[in-house]
């Protein structure tokens, strides 16, 4: 792999040589590769905050990709972008007119916290990175513009070390207190590809899957085992999840050691909450 370079503010923008990405020195190397989320942020000396999910609303996330072409794409909640996007090591020059946010069929809290948004994010902003939480080193970029208005995102996928990472299922957490932490003595891990496949190891068997990721959502489809050892008792139920695609809203956390997916569906294991995986590796 080629070494990484650090450049400068006043650099070129990211780019892949022989299949590393070159390095900003800054701030912008957060968000090139990576998938953030508007958190809040200040507008007109006003604060705003993400609006809270409800039940009408709970599939309307706000997210943003920064993709190493020069592109930015993501939805205000309701309202999905694309814009050309200059990232820099503190600096960010966004494409100035963008999709007008939604209003018709958008609740009302989510319409209104796109409209701030989309006022701030657009044109030229300066970046900053600050740690909310330094005990578990989550990462916030805060984008500002010339006016003192600013957003904060947080970051769901980082930008580098998601894709070709093992990650060792920790345990599944149940509506009613319980979790389960899998068969005794058996190490279920999911690998993610760059290329939208999904390989791993289940109970008893491998598999492999397609995994399309759409912000803060991976629909897992296709799969498939490539091995066929012979399986009993809970190592044959684990497997049980083949047979259907479904969506999961997901998020890196601690300091990039744990992988947490939530069900979207009520289809599939209706009690289940969220599922954790942690990076293999760490404690």
């Amino acid at each position: 792999m080629a070494a990484l370079l650090t450049l400068t503010a006043c650099s070129a923008a990211p780019e892949r040589v022989g299949g590393a990405k070159k390095h900003l020195g800054g701030p912008g190397d957060v968000l090139v590769g990576a998938v953030l989320g508007f958190d809040g942020g200040e507008v007109d000396g006003q604060k705003i905050e993400s609006p809270p999910p409800t039940p009408a609303s709970r599939f309307l996330r706000n997210w943003v990709e920064f993709h190493d072409d020069g592109t930015v794409s993501g939805t205000y909640g309701c309202t999905p972008f694309r814009l050309t996007a200059d990232v820099r090591a503190t600096e960010l020059a966004l494409t100035k007119d963008g999709p007008q946010a939604r209003t018709e069929g958008c609740p009302r809290t989510i319409a209104a916290f796109e409209k701030q948004v989309k006022k701030v994010f657009t044109g030229r902003l300066t970046m900053s990175e600050r740690k909310v939480d330094p005990a578990q080193q989550e990462r916030t970029v805060d984008l500002k513009n010339e006016h003192g208005d600013y957003l904060s995102l947080s970051v769901t996928r980082p930008a580098e070390g998601f894709f070709g990472t093992k990650w060792v299922f920790y345990f599944s957490q149940y509506d009613d207190g319980g979790q389960y932490g899998g068969p005794p003595g058996v190490k279920i891990s999911w690998i993610f590809h760059e290329d939208g496949t999904l390989t791993g190891r289940l109970a008893c068997n491998d598999f492999k899957a397609r995994a399309h990721f759409t912000g803060k959502v991976v629909t897992l489809s296709s799969a498939t085992l490539t091995t066929h050892r012979k399986c009993n008792g809970l190592e044959s139920e684990d497997e049980s999840w083949l047979e259907t695609a479904y969506p999961y809203s997901y998020v890196v956390s601690d300091a990039e050691t744990r992988l947490t997916l939530r069900p979207q569906t009520t289809g599939v294991e209706p009690s289940m909450l969220y599922k954790v995986f942690k990076r293999a590796g760490s404690p």
